[in-house]
């Protein structure tokens, strides 16, 4: 009974070990396939060292995943033909999201500044038109008492003989005076015998018109227009005895001229 027992145990071992090396065996295998395997491939090193070998190395893989997969060459395609469709799409809607440059304008030609400098006027030029022709200030145009030219005359108001220096000329009370010619107005005042007086150069001759009312019409530094309002008739203190009248006087670099010559044009 124990014989029996005992040759079991014995057999029990034995098969036990039998196992156990059959198992060392098939892990030995294993080991030397997977060694194989991964000595098939080259290191980083030597891989960089002979692109061939790369090559051939993804050659086997790609063969590997074919037999492994018949499908894989049409899923290669069609996962590249997809990223090609992207990227032609990606490209696309950046060209379309690229803002549109707006049109540039040809600039307009600047303008060249207008010259501020005012143009240069003589010293001595005149600021008015010089008259050609002159007119006589009041419309009656008669000589009531005529320029002495020197010579004394009977004055009947200051009951004596004195120079008459200007032209007397008959006008009716309040009548208006006008301008002979164009000119500049260069004072005005009031004078004990010929009243108020305007003075006013017409070109080369100052006129004096006297005996005006006392409310001027122009000013000095004026500029007047030939036949322009410049007074009214009044008084000349000096000539009270005589009819209503303007006394004018005509001067040229100081010296009397006869006003009836100068308005006719003969001086």
């Amino acid at each position: 009974m124990n014989g029996k027992r005992f040759s079991e145990d014995k057999a029990r071992r034995n098969g036990f070990y039998l196992a156990l090396a059959v198992c060392l065996v098939a892990v030995g295998i294993a080991a030397w396939s997977t060694y194989d395997a991964v000595h098939g491939y080259l290191s980083p090193e030597d891989a960089a060292a002979d692109p061939a070998l790369i090559q051939q190395q993804e050659d086997e893989v790609r063969s590997s995943q074919q037999d492994d997969d018949p499908e894989a060459p049409k899923k290669a395609e069609s996962s590249a033909a997809s990223k090609a469709s992207s990227a032609a799409a990606a490209g696309a809607q950046t060209v379309s999201q690229a803002p549109t440059p707006a049109p540039t304008k040809s600039p307009s030609p600047t303008p060249e500044p207008e010259s501020s400098e005012a143009p240069q006027v003589p010293v001595n030029a005149p600021l008015y038109e010089i008259s050609t022709e002159m007119i006589y200030p009041l419309q009656s145009g008669q000589i009531d008492k005529a320029y002495s030219s020197g010579a004394p005359m009977y004055s009947e108001t200051m009951k004596d003989w004195r120079i008459h220096a200007g032209s007397d000329i008959t006008a009716e009370a309040g009548e208006q005076v006008l301008a002979c010619g164009n000119g500049m107005v260069k004072e005005t005042y009031t004078d004990s015998l010929l009243g108020n007086v305007v003075v006013i150069e017409h070109g080369d001759y100052v006129f004096y018109y006297c005996g005006l009312g006392e409310d001027f019409m122009v000013e000095p530094e004026q500029v007047v227009n030939m036949g322009q309002a410049i007074g009214t008739v009044t008084a000349v203190p000096v000539e009270s005895a005589q009819q209503p009248h303007l006394h004018l006087e005509v001067r040229r670099d100081g010296a009397c001229l006869d006003p009836r010559s100068v308005l006719e044009g003969q001086n």
